[in-house]
């Protein structure tokens, strides 16, 4: 009698054979590529995507344990929330619920697509994760020589170049807001250390262009967060660093010429010294780190109000719009209006708090199984998660619905405890 792994080895072969194998990698391929597609021609092929690994997986006849389906009830249960909170909430407030609720959709509906898509299958995609790295390098190209373009129209010397600038025009070029761009090169760094198809020269070199990007946008969360990656990274390769000498050479290297030729790395860092209290005062006119200070005093205090119940998710915005506006008029200063630039507030503010334990709960289980089947770009998918939902309301925006939709899905039923993932293309 043939073991179930060896079963599920002649099932993949079969179900990967002939035609069907090429559209098989096409649809994977399509779905890395997806994330620096328009919204639209995105939310399409993330659709029909995991429509079609759901049909070829029925087609193909692999085994797909029952207990998938409740796993993938437990992690998208804190989107639940938005769907009981719509008969509860004012009828004035259910348009944007409804809205949020659609927008959030994939939170629902991508556990339980890879819930159902057979294990050999979601291996297929992890050979094709190096197609994220590339989308994710042709967009920083094109947002970067769109900028070097309009630049030299202008004809404006290079340190009058602002990086608030920089940004607005990286963004109107890819449609991909920085922060989350720098998300994505972030864990376009991780795959191509644990994933990727190249190695030694051709490997690391990518890896700096990857982080010369990064810290041109300076978003400062997936820097952290890459921070922490490459702590551990180190540790658990402790025993062989003296063989990556050359590696971290070339990693200073790449920064110090990064810090040297990129005029906004100064400018952001002078504003983290500005408010540290090095040289003159800022305030939340000219310092986007006095902004995020705002941001947080208006969170906490709203907080101090509603943490037991919270406000609900169809008047967050609208409160805190009042909450700013009440500011500008007081301070006689125009601020603006902000979200809560922060996920676990956003969920504390919008359910209470039951929203912000079961959000928590549904993080803990993804790093738990990351942790248990030592799955090392799980691991740092989720740090890069949770340290960019300090500062971003993540889960507002579709990029950032999908990319923690798919990811943290297709990982968690994964299940590979292989410690860092193989691409096929790097197998004898």
């Amino acid at each position: 009698m043939k073991s179930r792994s060896a079963v599920e080895t002649t099932l993949s072969s079969e179900a990967h054979s002939g035609g069907w194998g090429v559209i098989d990698t096409t649809a994977a391929r399509l779905l890395m590529l997806s994330f620096f597609l328009p919204e639209k021609l995105q939310g399409l092929i993330v659709m029909v995507a995991g429509l079609y690994f759901v049909v070829r997986t029925v087609r193909s006849k692999e085994p797909v344990a029952g207990s998938t389906y409740f796993q993938a009830f437990v992690i998208s249960s804190f989107y639940l929330l938005y769907l009981l909170a719509v008969p509860l909430t004012p009828h004035e407030y259910r348009p944007f619920l409804s809205l949020l609720c659609q927008r959030k959709a994939s939170l629902l509906l991508m556990p339980l697509v890879f819930a159902i898509t057979a294990q050999s299958f979601r291996r297929l995609i992890v050979g094709e994760l190096i197609y994220f790295v590339y989308g994710c390098f042709v967009a920083c190209v094109i947002g970067n020589l769109d900028f070097v373009y309009h630049m030299w129209i202008s004809k404006e010397p290079a340190h009058v170049l602002s990086h608030v600038t920089y940004r607005v025009m990286f963004e109107t070029s890819t449609g991909i807001h920085p922060t989350y761009m720098g998300m994505f090169l972030a864990f376009s760094i991780c795959i191509t250390l644990l994933a990727g198809p190249f190695k030694g020269l051709a490997k690391y070199l990518l890896v700096y262009l990857l982080l010369i990007f990064l810290l041109a946008l300076l978003a400062k969360s997936p820097i952290i967060a890459l921070l922490i990656i490459f702590i551990h990274y180190a540790y658990i390769h402790r025993q062989a660093l003296y063989r990556y000498k050359i590696a971290l050479l070339g990693f200073f290297a790449a920064l110090v010429a990064a810090c040297f030729f990129i005029p906004f790395i100064g400018q952001r860092l002078g504003e983290v010294l500005q408010f540290a209290g090095v040289g003159k005062p800022g305030n939340v006119a000219d310092n986007s780190v006095y902004v995020r200070k705002l941001i947080w005093n208006v969170d906490t205090d709203l907080l101090k109000h509603y943490w037991l119940t919270g406000i609900g998710p169809g008047r967050v915005l609208q409160v805190l719009h009042e909450r700013y506006f009440f500011y500008s008029i007081a301070n006689r200063f125009p601020v603006g209006y902000f979200d809560p630039h922060n996920e676990y507030f956003s969920e504390w503010l919008s359910f209470g708090l039951l929203g912000i334990v079961l959000f928590v709960v549904v993080l803990v289980l993804h790093f738990s199984k990351a942790l248990r089947t030592k799955n090392h770009l799980y691991l740092y998918l989720l740090i890069i998660l949770a340290v960019t939902f300090c500062t971003e309301t993540l889960l507002s925006r579709q990029e950032g619905v999908l990319f923690f939709a798919i990811f943290t899905s297709f990982f968690f039923f994964l299940s590979q405890p292989t410690g860092d993932l193989e691409s096929p293309h790097c197998r004898s």
